[in-house]
């Protein structure tokens, strides 16, 4: 049976209404010309729906009737149909590496954003980009491994995360520098980003393309 043949159909996106942890699989299903669905979960639906959730968080993904988490996982999934991740296996695992890296930088951020307390939350910020805050240094490094991997393929500061085309790894970078860029993360400003040239040119040639809205 061939790819084509086993392209996903009926596919339903169960998240918030915003773009957060599910922002990079729309955008992959809409460069894959997936038709999706969008079933909007707010606090009081989400506490009864919880109990039927793989792991009892969103998101989760509809699949022909099928019910799957795990959004990197959906995401490579997405990807395979769209030739926005590799089939070489190592080629693959460059992918995986910025796709997983960009999970941690979120795992940094967690904490600030679970924070009631405003000018904690905002202490948080502060000491995340400090010169040698948690954030800061994840930017740093994912600049250097951008840069490697641009050097590589011979596109250093006009071409992608990892290779020569677009990837989902692009795709889920861009996540994590669009919400910097907006000052999604209050206390945390977009000039943090001109520390990072490759970053931000990532940013702002993915920025004009037409998948991320809801």
């Amino acid at each position: 049976m061939s790819r084509a043949s086993r392209r996903p159909k009926n596919v339903k996106v169960v998240y918030f209404k915003m773009a957060g942890r599910a922002g990079a699989v729309r955008a992959a299903l809409k460069l894959a010309r997936i038709k999706y669905e969008n079933d909007f979960v707010d606090r009081d639906s989400m506490q009864e729906l919880k109990p039927r959730l793989p792991f009892g968080q969103v998101p989760v993904f509809e699949v022909n009737g099928e019910i799957v988490a795990q959004s990197n996982a959906f995401l490579r999934y997405v990807g395979k149909f769209s030739g926005l991740y590799p089939d070489d296996p190592f080629d693959a695992l460059k992918v995986d590496e910025i796709v997983d890296g960009v999970s941690d930088s979120m795992l940094l951020l967690r904490p600030s954003l679970l924070e009631k307390n405003p000018d904690k939350k905002l202490r948080m910020r502060k000491e995340l980009i400090s010169s040698d805050g948690s954030l800061r240094v994840f930017l740093q490094n994912m600049e250097r491994l951008v840069q490697r991997n641009q050097d590589k393929s011979g596109t250093i500061g006009r071409g992608h995360a990892c290779g020569k085309e677009l990837t989902i790894a692009d795709i889920s970078l861009f996540t994590i520098l669009k919400m910097i860029h907006d000052e999604f993360f209050e206390g945390i400003p977009r000039t943090l980003l001109t520390n990072f040239p490759l970053l931000k040119n990532i940013h702002d040639n993915l920025n004009g393309l037409d998948v991320w809205g809801l």
